[in-house]
């Protein structure tokens, strides 16, 4: 058998956008001469349509895309998968997988397990399924079942499959990208397969949509446990594999696990079987591929990169505009920036006053020039100086504090936003999830921004992927000077970031471990920190909760982002 793993990038809403790029990866497939073109979830209307599936009118142009594509499939001897809503005539929505061949919808199964958590809210929109869908195809025939996403997640369904003695499960999905996630997937994945003894086909979206990126790297498993086939990470693509049917049957004979399950295990689904009369594709010979994992930096690259191209091409904007200060921050936006959208689409701004260092102002225009965007200059002190006089008349006793310092990062912000509305810019904020979480970021001012790429990533993060970047580029892109001085915000004389944090390396952990993983103070503390700096940063990461409410929309990356997995009250008391 020869299937087609269309591995696209759809954008929610854009149904014509949507149908002609679905209506070109069937004729890709079917020029393959595969037998099953299969699509990820939600594909038809793109994912995750949120409180659009709550209007009447997007789930009647759904229906109306959908049976235009049953309709274009009337003389296309291929079996297309698909994933898309589905209201019943009762009036309950389903997240829905449809199978169709020459011109008919031959089935439909509706996701049973509607994930809940973190980025996911399936329950406020979907009702669960209650039927297994079996497609029966060719003359032996060939069992196929299938399951939508999380369903794959949970061993009952793949279990029941296993019981019905099918071939092939497929499984259309939608799985955002976070560290980490793709090695535990492909695990888990690969253990429903040998358990079951059936090859699996997972098809993932790809694409950025909002805070969330999707990496694609859909994937066929044999009975073995074998990677059959893997498309690539963060592109899209038609993923053509070779499966052998009649090894599922060699193994099942030799493997006594399925026949000793059936004494104690029972199909309690309901099942609906379709069937499709066509010969099948003759594999003359199955390869394995050779799979090798990129590097955590390479993946965290691509999924920025992806994420602020989507965001922004997918939207009709074209141009960012980035406040340089010449630090690390800055400078790996600028890096995402310019990779994502050209650097002829990339403005640089350096806004000094009198604590910015000459040092700093090198290193942000060699930064520009080693780029090659646009790097402008714009003078604040004036600006500054005048706030100050101002402000010096209207308090009886100032003083230089804390106050004065945000202005500083305030008066920029505005200049930014100035260039955004009158020469058609996106501001990026700079700020990273260390000082998000602990508040170490001036809000309305270096805080601001349309969109903040690195928002997810934490500081030592952000030093390791410039260092890497570097590397890649056998060059120095970003300064050796910007990784080598202390961090610091300049807003004041002589000042660094450690002045008011821990060391970032000790910070990152702190962080890494109660955002993250959920631990206590007490737990955090037993791995070896300091009582009182556990505390301090625990109670600097409640007191900042305001200022993230506000924070523009950021790149999921990690387990627990600040977006939408990270849902804690601002008046609280802990």
């Amino acid at each position: 058998m020869r299937l087609a793993l269309a591995q696209i990038n759809p954008t929610v809403g854009d149904f014509a956008g949507n149908r002609k790029l679905i209506k070109e990866y069937i004729e890709k497939g079917r020029t393959h001469g595969a037998d099953l073109v299969i699509f990820p979830e939600l594909s038809l209307c793109g994912y995750f349509p949120e409180d659009l599936l709550l209007r009447e009118a997007f789930l009647k142009e759904s229906q109306k895309s959908l049976e235009e594509i049953i309709s274009h499939t009337q003389k296309v001897d291929t079996v297309v998968v698909l994933g898309y809503p589905k209201l019943s005539a009762e009036g309950f929505l389903y997240n829905t997988l449809g199978v169709i061949y020459k011109g008919k919808l031959l089935g439909e199964y509706y996701k049973r397990f509607l994930p809940n958590y973190g980025v996911f809210d399936e329950y406020r929109y979907f009702r669960s399924g209650n039927h297994l869908l079996l497609l029966e195809i060719g003359k032996k025939p060939d069992k196929v079942g299938f399951l939508i996403c999380e369903d794959v997640w949970h061993p009952s369904l793949a279990r029941e499959y296993s019981l019905l003695g099918i071939d092939l499960l497929v499984v259309i999905n939608a799985s955002p990208y976070e560290v980490g996630k793709f090695e535990k997937k492909l695990k888990f994945v690969t253990a429903r397969s040998t358990d079951g003894l059936y090859y699996t086909a997972y098809v993932n979206l790809v694409g950025g949509q909002d805070s969330l990126v999707f990496d694609g790297r859909s994937f066929v498993i044999s009975p073995q446990g074998k990677v059959v086939k893997l498309a690539k990470p963060f592109e899209e693509e038609l993923l053509i594999a070779d499966i052998d049917t009649s090894a599922v049957t060699k193994n099942r004979l030799r493997d006594q696990r399925v026949k000793e399950a059936a004494l104690y295990e029972r199909v309690l689904s309901e099942v609906k079987t379709v069937g499709v009369e066509r010969e099948l594709y003759q594999t003359a010979e199955v390869e394995e591929e050779n799979y090798k994992p990129p590097t955590v930096e390479e993946e965290l690259f691509k999924a920025l990169v992806v994420g602020i191209r989507d965001y922004f091409y997918k939207q009709g904007f074209k141009r960012a505009v980035i406040g340089l200060s010449g630090g690390i921050d800055s400078s790996l936006v600028a890096v995402l920036a310019a990779e994502a959208l050209g650097r002829e689409n990339v403005l640089g701004v350096y806004m000094p006053t009198v604590f910015n260092s000459n040092r700093s102002f090198q290193d942000a225009k060699k930064l520009a020039q080693n780029l090659g965007i646009e790097f402008r200059v714009i003078e604040i002190e004036p600006l500054f100086e005048r706030f100050e006089s101002l402000f010096q008349r209207l308090f009886k006793n100032w003083k230089f504090d804390t106050a004065d310092e945000n202005i500083q990062a305030r008066l920029r912000a505005n200049i930014l936003f100035y260039l955004s509305n009158k020469e058609g810019y996106i501001v990026l904020s700079t700020s990273n999830k260390s000082e998000c979480a602990v508040g170490y970021t001036t809000i309305y001012g270096d805080m601001a921004g349309g969109f903040a790429p690195i928002k997810d990533l934490y500081k030592t993060w952000v030093y390791r992927l410039a260092r890497w970047y570097n590397r890649i580029k056998g060059k120095e892109v970003i300064p050796h000077s910007v990784l080598m001085k202390a961090p610091s915000a300049e807003l004041r004389p002589n000042q660094r970031d450690q002045d008011s944090l821990p060391p970032y390396e000790d910070l990152d952990q702190i962080l890494m471990l109660y955002i993250e993983e959920g631990l206590s103070k007490e737990e955090i503390v037993q791995r070896g920190f300091e009582p009182q700096t556990v505390e301090r940063v625990i109670r600097m990461v409640s007191v900042a909760e305001y200022k993230r409410k506000q924070a523009p929309l950021g790149i999921k990356v990690t387990k627990t982002s600040f977006d939408k997995d990270w849902r804690m009250p601002i008046v609280k008391k802990i």
